[in-house]
Formats: C-alpha cells, structure tokens, sequence
C-alpha cells in the first residue's frame, strides 16, 4: 500500500507466467517454476498488466433494454434514455449483471451529475436482497479526488485511498465522461481511468462476481453510464502443494520434526534438543506466484519463506520471509541472511493513508489477530480452542503482499529479492515449539476441460 508499492511499483513490477509442473500434483499455475528439467527458458519481461489469453470484447448493454441486467433492492429507478443507462434513487442502490464474472478485463464510462454526487463500478460484487458489497472502483468529484481508488464496499472500506497520488487524482475530469477499465485476473485488481493507472492492489478475498454501476444515493440525481463491455480472461482457482497425506514434493533441512497426523502437517521442536533451524521446502524452485496457507500456533516462532535458497550451513536458508507467531509481528517481512526485519505489519499506513482512515485500519487488523475473517467468523472450526489463521501471500516481481485472515499486512517492494527460490515452512531453532499446517495452497489458472 506504501506509494514504493503502488503506483511506482505499478510500473516496474514484472510478472511471468510459466508453465508449471506440480509440486504435488498440480499442472498448471499462476506461479512459475524455475530452473526445472521440464521448466522452459527465462522469458523475457512481461508487461505491467497480468497477460493472459483473452477473448473479444462482448457488449454488456445493447443500448435499448437492460437485458442482462438485474437490481437487487426494492428501490431505484433504472431507465435506457438515448443509449445510455440512467439511474435515479433516493437511497443508496446499484444495477448489476446476471452473470458472473472470474477473470475479466472491463470497460465503461461514467457521467456524473452536477452538485452532490458519487459513484462507481463494482468489481466482482457480491450480491444479496437488498445489498451489494464488494470491490469498487470509486467515482469520487469532491475535492479529495479518490476516483479510481479501490473501496471495499459494506467491507473493509478504503484499501487504495488515493491519498497524497498527484498522477491518479488527476486522472478524473469532473465536467465529462470518464472511460473506466478494470482488470480482475487472480488476486490482482486494476483499475484505469482514462487510460491513466489508479489502482494496483492483490487481494484474496473475492475470485468472482458481479459487474455494478452505483447510485450513491443522493437524492434525485441522476447517474449515466454508457458502451459498457467486458473481455473474458479465464478464471483462478486454489490447488494444494500439501496432499494432507505425505511430504511428496518437500525436502527437509536441519533441526526440529514434520509429521502428518490426520491431514495436519505438524512442525515440532524441543529447546532440550538444542538443534539448529529446521526447513521444509519445495522441491523446485518458484518465481512469481500467490500462495494460500492455513495454520494455528501454539507455541514458538516460525515463518513462510518465499524465492530462497537452501544453503549448507546454519541457518540453511537465505531469503526472504512472512512471520508466522502469536505476536504483533505477524505477517511482517523478514530477511534471513541479509537486512534482517524489511517491514513490519501495518507499515503502510503513515504514507498511504490520511489519519482519519487509520482506526478502521486497525479495527480490521485487531479482527484478523484474534484469528476472523471479514464475517468475524474464525477461519475454520478446530479441534480445540486454539484459532486457525489464513495467511495469503502474493510475490509478482520483487513485490510482496501479504494477507492475515483477509487483512492487509504488508504490501512492500522488496529491491534484491531473488528472482527465484524455493518456498519454504520454518521452525525456529533452540526452542519449544509447535505449529500446525492443514493446507499449503497456490492460486492457478483454472484447467480447461
């Protein structure tokens, strides 16, 4: 979220899709595997935009009828006048698609009214009776000029406020139609307007949804919209690396003990024992990739390494990675054999958003550290009192975002990150320790069939 891992990091960040070979049966993935028998040759750099293989841009409003367009609230008024769609209401209400879209690539323009007024499009909005929440690529005319920041409707609120981003804030024209475009692929939203990047953020919770148009809710306004389209780009799904049954796929390094007991890989280790680091890593090597685990802690200090290399002498590894503890540090970057601490949770803040947005920020925050998710439901029930956590983490060029139970932990661009390196679970050596894993899981482009 820092303004090092928006809109700088918008332009340099480098993705490369790859064909990948499973770690544990998985053939096809968002990641990419390097330097494998099977792994093709480094490709040359990608561009800025997540690639992937694309059809034609389909019209979503045909200019006559609101065919393939439903409202789910009793209230608001919906009209086609002279190829554009109007809306009109005294409360809050949005128009969205029947259809549900994955991956796709957006575009539409907006008019808004004179005086008060505020609006936006939804991105894979979720959608109840009465109620649409979700992803948002805000219209915002007031004198902060946040359009094209992302908002997280009936959510978290703000996730890219477009505080103190001169070149986003002056991408909106108050006085004109403004053309939108919003990419959706994997975790990885992006928002344009008027061909001027806005917004470039990860986030794990939503991998589908609906298309919306926003009516803010000012009384009597009206909002036009008008050559609505979309391209389908595929979809996402998550596939295991950890089978719940075996280590196939990992190697082990150094001190402490991984065992699967009942689907759940157990990491152990025994300050008696007075043994060194201990790792579990993947076979092969990884580059660019989003990653989905589930853990619980009872005790001890352990981390997810990501790009890093197993070396021969303690502490056998060299790299980068997520802490993984029961303290405020969770979630933070670490750099083993190098800088030492990188960032530590919430670091973002204090540049990316303005003071008064910084209580829900941290509301949210204490949410995810008691171990709940947005529906502040735990993550899964468990087999005793202590709490699973989910923990996403998206490295795309030398830029790492990490997630905590659908919190923003880190989002920071790390400049000598290794352009490649193995993932790997750590147990901290010379203490008690214990730490539980049920799913190791990366985020692939669904399979065809």
């Amino acid at each position: 979220m820092m303004k090092s891992s928006w809109l700088t990091s918008f332009r340099r960040v480098r993705t490369q899709s790859w064909a990948f070979a499973s770690l544990v049966c998985v053939s096809t993935c968002c990641g990419s595997l390097a330097n494998a028998d099977d792994a093709p040759k480094q490709s040359a750099p990608a561009k800025t935009e997540s690639q992937t293989p694309a059809t034609e841009m389909q019209s979503l409003f045909d200019g006559k009828s609101l065919s393939g367009w439903t409202n789910p609230y009793e209230w608001g008024k919906t009209e086609v006048v002279d190829g554009e769609i109007h809306l009109t209401a005294d409360k809050k209400f949005f128009l969205v698609t029947e259809k549900v879209f994955h991956d796709y690539e957006f575009e539409g323009e907006v008019k808004l009214p004179e005086g008060k007024s505020n609006s936006g499009f939804m991105a894979r909005g979720q959608v109840k009776p009465n109620e649409v929440f979700g992803y948002q690529a805000e219209a915002d005319p007031t004198d902060r000029r946040w359009s094209g920041g992302l908002y997280d409707e009936r959510r978290r609120q703000w996730l890219n406020p477009l505080w103190d981003q001169p070149e986003a804030q002056a991408a909106f024209d108050r006085d004109r139609w403004n053309r939108y475009r919003i990419r959706c692929v994997g975790n990885h939203l992006q928002f344009f307007i008027n061909d001027v990047p806005t917004t470039d953020y990860f986030d794990p919770v939503d991998l589908s949804g609906r298309v919306g148009l926003q009516h803010h809710g000012e009384k009597g306004q009206t909002y036009r919209f008008r050559n609505l389209k979309v391209r389908n780009l595929g979809s996402h799904e998550w596939k295991p690396l950890f089978d719940g049954k075996s280590l196939d796929g990992w190697e082990t390094v150094g001190g402490g003990t991984w065992t699967v007991v009942d689907g759940i890989l157990q990491g152990r280790a025994s300050s008696e024992a007075n043994e060194p680091n201990g790792m579990l890593y993947s076979k092969h090597p990884m580059t660019d990739g989003t990653y989905r685990i589930e853990y619980r802690f009872k005790k001890g200090d352990s981390g997810f390494f990501v790009r890093s290399e197993i070396t021969e002498n303690k502490p056998f590894v060299k790299g980068v990675q997520c802490e993984i503890d029961n303290s405020d540090e969770v979630g933070g970057l670490y750099q083993t054999g190098g800088a030492g601490w990188l960032v530590r949770p919430l670091h973002y803040l204090e540049t990316g958003f303005p003071k008064d947005r910084h209580a829900v920020v941290n509301r949210h925050w204490k949410q995810a550290r008691e171990g709940l998710q947005l529906d502040k439901k735990p993550v899964t029930s468990g087999d005793d009192e202590t709490p699973w956590n989910m923990m996403t983490v998206s490295v795309h060029g030398k830029r790492i975002v990490v997630h905590l139970n659908d919190c923003l932990a880190v989002d920071h661009v790390v400049e000598d990150l290794a352009d490649s390196g193995v993932i790997a679970l750590q147990l901290h050596g010379n203490q008690d320790l214990e730490v539980d894993f049920r799913k190791v899981e990366m985020l692939v482009p669904t399979s065809e069939e």
